[in-house]
Formats: structure tokens, sequence, C-alpha cells
């Protein structure tokens, strides 16, 4: 709920609202350089690596991390089978902050 108040909050100050700053602090803005844009990329790429591949650990039943002795037991993973109601409270909250 705070993450989505805080984000339309962002979204609000940086698309919606008008300019706060003066002229001056405009005219001296530029895009960041070499020393900023190379971390950012190879820290974009490790993450989407390390992302492709621990994607498994993280899909649920069927993954290859959760094979138990003699097969797979969907059975003891009641996380995975949660009532409805409970999956539509992260949302319910999320769209309130918004």
């Amino acid at each position: 709920m705070l993450t989505a108040f805080y984000s339309m909050r962002l979204i609000n100050i940086g698309f919606i609202q008008d300019a706060q700053g003066d002229r001056k602090t405009y005219e001296k803005a530029h895009e960041p350089g070499a020393a900023m844009t190379i971390p950012l990329l190879v820290l974009g790429v490790a993450s989407i690596y390390v992302g492709y591949v621990m994607r498994d650990m993280i899909i649920g039943p069927g993954a290859p991390y959760i094979e138990f002795e003699g097969g797979y037991k969907h059975h003891s993973m009641e996380t995975e089978f949660i009532p409805s109601a409970i999956k539509w409270v992260p949302v319910v909250l999320s769209i309130a902050g918004a």
C-alpha cells in the first residue's frame, strides 16, 4: 500500500505537476556521463542474468529445487494453494494506496 502511494506520488511530481525549480537549474541539467551510465548498464545486465538463472527457485511446484525423495510432493506446499480471498489482499491494498 505504501509503495503504491509513494509511486503515485512520484508520478504526480515527475510528470503531472508543473516544474518547481528555477530556470537556471533546468538550463544546467544534462544527461549523466559514462561514470554513471556504465555501472547502471552492468547492474542491469547482471540483474537480468541472475533473474533468469534463479527463476526456477521461485516459480513454485515443478521447479527442480523443490524435488524430494520419490518425486515432487505438491501436497507439502500449502502456500502455493492459498485461498483467493487472501490473494486479493495485496491487490486491494495497492489500489487503495494509489
